[in-house]
C-alpha cells in the first residue's frame, strides 16, 4: 500500500463518524481485565490512547478509573468522543499521533485497532519516550471473521466479495490478517530495545449482526468505502439480504488479539 493510500484510508473513518460509531463493535471485557491484571490499569493510572476514534476503548479505560489522553486525528470522530465521554479525567488531542505534543510519563499506552496506521520505523520510539520505565504498551485488534470458525454466512459473503472486489479477493478461509503475524509485531514492538518480551493473547467471541448493523459495519471498511457508488450500494444491499435470508440475525465470529510489552528500565 502506498503512503498516500495509507493516509487516505487512515482518515476514511472520519468521513462518516456516526456510521462508524454505530457499526464498530465494543471490545471484549477480557481485554480490560488483562490490562488491569498485567499492565497497571487502575484508578489514577495515566493512559495514552492512540487513535481513540469514537471511544470504544476510551469508555472502558475511564470506567476503570484511569486518566486518559486520547489522540484522534479525525475531527468528527473526536467530536463524538467528546460529546459522549467528556469528564475531568479525559483529555482529547485532535492531532496525528506523529505530530501530537504530549506530556509523557504515562503508565500505559494503548492502541485499539490503530497501531498499523502508524509508521513502523518511528512509532515505537515515540511511544517509548512517552511511557515511563516499568510502564506498558498494549496494542490490540479485532479481526472480523475467523478462518478457524467457518460459517455459512461467511461462505456466502465470499461470493459477494468475488463479484464486486475480484482484484483483491481471497476467501476468508485462506486469508491471514496482519494482526495474526506475531513475528511482525514482536519485531516492531521490541525494535530499539525500548520494550521487553511481547506476550500475545487471543480472545474468541461472536458478534450478532442484523441486516442494518452489518451494513453499518461494512460501510466503515476502507475497501468497501472505496468502491464506486453503484458497486458499494450493491455490496451493502446483498450483504443485508444475506443476513435476512439466514433468519434476520447471524452470529459472526470475531477474534481479538492483544500484544503487551513492558517498558524496559535503563533502555535508550
Amino acid at each position: 500500500m502506498s503512503d498516500a493510500m495509507r493516509a487516505a484510508r487512515r482518515m476514511s473513518f472520519n468521513a462518516d463518524a456516526l456510521t462508524y460509531q454505530r457499526g464498530r463493535p465494543r471490545y471484549p471485557d477480557a481485554i480490560f481485565e488483562l490490562l488491569a491484571e498485567r499492565c497497571g490499569l487502575r484508578p489514577g493510572a495515566r493512559v495514552l490512547e492512540i487513535g481513540a476514534g469514537t471511544g470504544l476503548a476510551t469508555g472502558p479505560l475511564l470506567a476503570a478509573g484511569a486518566h486518559v489522553v486520547a489522540v484522534e486525528p479525525g475531527e468528527s470522530l473526536a467530536a463524538i468522543l467528546a460529546a459522549d465521554l467528556a469528564c475531568d479525567r479525559l483529555e482529547i488531542s485532535v492531532s496525528d499521533f506523529e505530530s501530537a505534543d504530549l506530556p509523557g510519563g504515562f503508565d500505559l499506552a494503548v492502541a485499539a485497532t490503530a497501531l498499523h496506521w502508524l509508521d513502523p520505523a518511528t512509532s515505537t520510539a515515540k511511544i517509548a519516550g512517552l511511557v515511563r520505565p516499568g510502564g506498558w504498551l498494549a496494542p490490540w485488534w479485532t479481526e472480523f471473521g475467523d478462518a478457524k470458525r467457518p460459517t455459512i454466512f461467511r461462505d456466502r459473503l465470499d461470493e459477494v466479495y468475488r463479484d464486486l472486489l475480484p482484484a483483491d479477493f481471497t476467501s476468508y478461509r485462506d486469508s491471514r490478517s496482519h494482526v495474526l503475524d506475531t513475528d511482525r509485531w514482536r519485531r516492531q514492538l521490541t525494535a530499539g530495545g525500548y520494550f521487553g518480551d511481547v506476550s500475545v493473547e487471543f480472545f474468541e467471541w461472536d458478534q450478532i449482526l442484523t441486516a442494518q448493523s452489518a451494513r453499518d459495519q461494512w460501510s466503515t471498511f476502507p475497501n468497501i468505502a472505496e468502491l464506486a457508488p453503484p458497486n458499494r450500494a450493491e455490496f451493502l444491499t446483498r450483504l443485508g439480504s444475506l443476513v435476512d435470508e439466514l433468519g434476520g440475525q447471524v452470529a459472526d465470529p470475531r477474534l481479538t488479539v492483544i500484544y503487551t510489552a513492558q517498558r524496559v528500565h535503563g533502555s535508550p
